[in-house]
């Protein structure tokens, strides 16, 4: 008669404490990093440094902070405005400060400038140059969404006005008494 088995002991799940509090910047144009800092309530993160980890993407980051006085942390960021060399990006750790070195992708003309830490919407991989007025009508939809009252009004009228036919252009509008 086999021996019953024993169940394996289920794997710990860490709970994390969300990192709300941060602050981001890039390096001045045309420069090569953009700086995620974490200042506030990491006080004595030095003494753990061993402990500290960040996994890179080309559109995300995830630092996590193991047992920073009996608690875990972490700051989780996906959909980045632009994307990132993961292989150069790197996590530096100070006494009290978290600093996440996130190193721009290199564009067709040098790195970007980027508006925000994550994109508003999720980013298209395919590139513009495929589709030229897909650009256009990104950013007229952008202006539309986040303009106010009197930009959307103006955006529709000018949408109404391309969909109309042209007086004169040989359509039903010409006079020809």
């Amino acid at each position: 008669m086999p021996l019953p088995r024993a169940k394996p002991a289920p794997l710990p799940t860490t709970q994390f404490i969300p990192i709300e509090s941060f602050g981001w910047d890039q390096d001045p144009y045309p420069g090569k990093w953009v700086s995620v800092y974490i200042t506030s309530g990491v006080d004595g993160v030095g003494d753990v440094k061993d402990r500290v980890t960040c996994k890179f993407t080309c559109d995300s980051f995830d630092l996590q902070i193991l047992d920073l006085q009996g608690k875990d942390y972490r700051l989780y960021k996906n959909n980045l405005d632009k994307e990132i060399d993961p292989d150069q990006s790197k996590v530096v750790v100070k006494q009290n400060r978290v600093t996440v070195k996130l190193r721009k992708k290199e564009g067709r003309y040098g790195t970007e400038h980027w508006t925000d830490l994550t994109a508003k919407r999720k980013r298209k991989d395919k590139d513009v140059a495929d589709d030229p007025s897909a650009g256009i009508m990104d950013l007229m939809r952008d202006l539309y969404e986040d303009g106010d009252d009197n930009m959307r009004k103006t955006i529709g009228e000018a949408m109404l006005k391309s969909r109309q036919p042209k007086a004169g252009a040989g359509g039903l509008d010409d006079d020809f008494d």
